[in-house]
């Protein structure tokens, strides 16, 4: 399917619809998946579509602050949280990311998230971004960063299970 704001999307799982978007993230050029939940009878929504027209037209202003915010989340939230009883391992499972360069090697912008219509109202527009991340060991269980974006304000980082 071809759609004005989206581009070309396939469906994914049921009623889900997936693309790829190219953005700028932290001075690089990122080819991200992006994954819009359908509505009844798989449809996107124009709730859907303004939510994500308005984060991209806001997305050159919002990166630094989602920067700060993931270097914040890393040093308060994650870091020193779990790990192994060697120092030296330990050490190499929390690297110290204080700067923007540190962080962008750190993390890998893979998804944007699109929530569903029934999330949203006239007042309540809702994005995700999905991060994998490089410290804390391998990560099996695919919990990187989630960001939750509402109306264009990072509203909770957490585990990327926050956009599902």
């Amino acid at each position: 399917m071809l759609d004005a704001v989206f581009g070309e999307l396939k469906t994914e799982d049921e009623c889900d619809w997936l693309g790829k978007q190219i953005l700028d993230f932290g001075g690089d050029i990122h080819n991200v998946e992006l994954l819009i939940h359908g509505e009844d009878g798989c449809e996107i929504t124009d709730r859907q579509r303004t939510a994500f027209k308005c984060f991209m037209e806001k997305w050159p202003k919002l990166q630094t602050e989602l920067i700060e915010a993931l270097i914040k989340y890393y040093n308060e939230e994650e870091r020193f949280a779990w790990g192994p009883d060697n120092e030296k391992e330990f050490a190499e499972w929390w690297p110290e990311i204080e700067t923007k360069e540190t962080l962008l090697q750190a993390v890998t912008l893979e998804t944007i998230v699109v929530a569903n219509d029934f999330l949203m109202d006239d007042d309540r527009l809702i994005i995700y971004l999905l991060f994998s991340r490089k410290w804390g060991g391998e990560d099996y269980d695919d919990n990187g960063i989630g960001v939750r974006y509402l109306n264009e304000k990072i509203d909770e980082i957490a585990h990327k299970d926050i956009a599902f």
